[in-house]
């Protein structure tokens, strides 16, 4: 008891941390008089007319509307609805730090520990955690996975169905999960896992419909469309390669027509690159299932589950840089599942890789906002230095990316890391 106490304690500690953080949040933006995204673009602007009966096109799928809309109640002007949601936001961060601590728990891993990675790896994106919608996502996918580790698959599979009707991401854990149910043959919760995610989705997209069909379809055309984004890894690359003068290319800025709320690398070449993008990545994450699927179908000594971690981190980086877009709050999505890595793989010396590397990867993402949109002002001010803060700041996250893709394939051979055969190779080429 004394020990769960001391568990509580450290919880309500960080709690405190988190809202003195958002309280400072809140006063630098009324002091300064920066008009956040909340406040600017994409939730006010929709929140206004959601509060007149009017469904305005979302980039987001559609039950983003229930946290775009709540704050909305307590407030009737941009800087109320920006505390308002600054507070939802809150709420949900406790509601993760909570899970997280719950999961800890389930793996017989230090909750304080767990509290500790998730509460370091949130304040580091802190601006993003409160200024975007990816906390809500990322925690409901949080207590699915949870729900998952202690056998509550409907309800783990409802969470995730509506993580996706959230921000799409969450859906990249179904085939994982599904395929985990399968190889520890557990059939019937296959059947309910998928009838509760099909379920759940369907009543979501129906209540929608009823309301007005037209958001569900302005969702899918609004990324279907979208240009390359300039923090994309692709839109890095082929920026340098423009600077070596084998192609021209330009910055298209935020809020012009036809942005998409983003800054764009467009051109011959950076247009072309946007159009294939998308089929290369479903291939990728298609390709990382299947080799899951071969991991699994050859047994594993364990219960499985930091296999499952990897899977779930691989699917959900991959998704992020073999995309166009490749959002700085992006990297909110991923936190939890390094979290859960961490607890998963027992802090071994790879998960600390990982978690090193992660936080090498948003230390970068946090340069790059501070100079690209803080000091140059974004858009075409966008210099060359600031796309090489963004190309380093790419090459770490794919470089996790492949750490953990290799990782898997060290399940292919148990007991033989695939990193030793390869060194095992350079030896014997060598004459060692």
């Amino acid at each position: 008891m004394q020990c769960d106490g001391g568990v509580r304690r450290y919880g309500l500690i960080i709690s405190v941390l988190f809202l003195i953080a958002c309280v400072v949040y809140l006063l630098v933006i009324q002091c300064t008089g920066i008009e956040t995204e909340v406040m600017r673009d994409r939730f006010w602007k929709n929140a206004e007319p959601l509060s007149n009966g009017d469904f305005p096109m979302l980039e987001y799928p559609p039950f983003s509307m229930v946290f775009i809309a709540i704050p909305r109640i307590f407030a009737d002007t941009p800087f109320g609805y920006n505390i308002a949601y600054v507070a939802e936001v809150l709420v949900f961060t406790v509601i993760g730090l909570w899970l997280t601590s719950k999961l800890a728990d389930v793996y017989g891993y230090s909750s304080k520990r767990a509290m500790l990675l998730y509460a370091v790896l949130m304040l580091l994106m802190f601006e993003f955690v409160v200024d975007r919608i990816d906390i809500f996502p990322a925690v409901i996918t949080l207590a699915a996975v949870y729900l998952f580790s202690t056998n509550k698959t409907s309800l783990a599979f409802a969470f995730l169905a509506i993580g996706t009707m959230t921000k799409l991401y969450p859906a990249l854990l179904f085939p994982v999960m599904f395929l985990y149910l399968i190889f520890n043959r557990r059939y019937s919760d296959v059947l309910k896992g998928s009838v509760a995610f099909i379920g759940t989705g369907v009543v979501i997209a129906a209540v929608v419909c009823l309301i007005d069909p037209s958001i569900i379809t302005n969702f899918m055309g609004y990324h279907e469309d979208r240009p390359l984004q300039i923090e994309s890894v692709a839109a890095s690359v082929v920026y340098f390669i423009s600077a070596l003068g084998f192609t021209d290319v330009w910055i298209q800025p935020f809020g012009s027509e036809g942005s998409f709320g983003s800054d764009n690398l467009r051109g011959p070449l950076p247009d072309a690159v946007s159009d294939v993008l998308m089929p290369i990545m479903i291939v990728s994450i298609v390709a990382l299932y299947a080799l899951y699927f071969v991991i699994r179908r050859k047994g594993i000594e364990d219960n499985g589950m930091r296999i499952l971690g990897l899977a779930i981190l691989a699917s959900l980086m991959l998704f992020m840089v073999a995309n166009k877009v490749f959002s700085s709050q992006y990297l909110i999505w991923a936190i939890c599942p390094v979290v859960f890595l961490m607890i998963s793989g027992q802090d071994g010396l790879f998960e600390r890789r990982v978690l090193n590397l992660m936080i090498l990867t948003i230390i970068l993402t946090q340069v790059n906002f501070a100079y690209n949109i803080g000091y140059l002002g974004g858009g075409e001010s966008i210099n060359t230095l600031g796309m090489a803060i963004l190309l380093v700041r790419n090459a770490v996250a794919v470089y996790l990316t492949g750490i953990v893709i290799w990782e898997m394939c060290s399940y292919l051979s148990p007991g033989f890391h695939p990193g030793t055969r390869m060194l095992s190779y350079l030896r014997g080429q060598s004459g060692e």
